[in-house]
């Protein structure tokens, strides 16, 4: 046990903060719970993702699904917490679509059909350009690979190591949240979600992650939704995180289809 150095854990924890904070460069946190508890663990991992507060890309997105499968180049930019744009492209430099994504507002244009949806962001509106039933928050994860971690004391299961990394096992809502923590990065490389009967209803894997100072993000990042059978894959080719110009311009055609949601 660390105690064994004679420092209570309180002091011991506050210690390893100070020297972590203050010493130059990206500094491992101790990989054991009885040092970090979860309450800093989380707030240093939620700081961590809030340093990456634009994103700009390009990459492919794969799909994958028992109804459909494809590819797809794209071009992204992402201000966080409220702004995506990816514009897809197919083989040969093909328009396929653009999804522009915030809080109050949606838009999606579907070049094969020559259609337009607007309306307010919700699981159906967005599937009429990713063949997924995918919430507003786990798009815009998908894109950015930070997951930000809403934690109250009371609603920790579990706090372990797990294949070194930190495990944290939160109740939230009707359902159990998993996280596993890499304790150099202070980010998120795994999370589950599982309904109330234990079922697996989302696992994300992060991996290859670059950065810029502190700042951090995944090049490849996965959602699959095992009871479809279905796979969102987004592999970054380039990145540039905190770009000082970001540019949400797009057009549409004028002769375009509208239908609003």
């Amino acid at each position: 046990m660390i105690r064994k150095a004679g420092l209570p854990a309180s002091l011991l924890s506050l210690a390893l903060l100070w020297f972590a904070s203050c010493a130059p460069g990206r500094k491992e946190v101790s990989l054991d719970p009885a040092a970090v508890d979860p309450a800093n663990l989380v707030r240093m991992v939620n700081e961590r993702a809030g340093l990456v507060q634009t994103l700009e890309g390009f990459g492919t997105v794969s799909f994958e699904s028992p109804e459909f499968g494809g590819t797809a180049a794209f071009q992204v930019s992402l201000r966080k917490p409220d702004s995506l744009l990816v514009l897809l492209e197919g083989p040969f430099g093909i328009d396929l679509g653009t999804l522009f994504l915030s809080r109050e507002r949606f838009l999606a244009y579907n070049s094969q059909e020559n259609l337009v949806v607007t309306g307010v962001p919700h699981g159906s509106t967005i599937r009429s350009i990713i063949p997924f039933d995918l919430s507003f928050d786990e798009v815009v994860n998908a894109f950015s690979g930070t997951f930000e971690i809403r934690f109250q004391e009371q609603e920790v299961q579990t706090y372990t190591v797990d294949d070194d990394l930190f495990l944290l096992v939160l109740s939230c809502g009707s359902y159990r949240c998993s996280y596993w923590i890499d304790n150099t990065l202070l980010q998120v490389t795994r999370y589950e979600v599982h309904d109330a009967d234990g079922s697996l209803i989302l696992q994300a894997f992060l991996a290859s992650f670059v950065g810029d100072g502190d700042a951090s993000v995944p090049k490849r990042v996965t959602l699959w939704f095992p009871e479809e059978d279905k796979q969102i894959a987004v592999l970054y080719s380039s990145l540039t995180i905190n770009p000082e110009a970001l540019s949400f311009a797009y057009s549409v055609p004028s002769d375009a289809r509208v239908l609003k949601r």
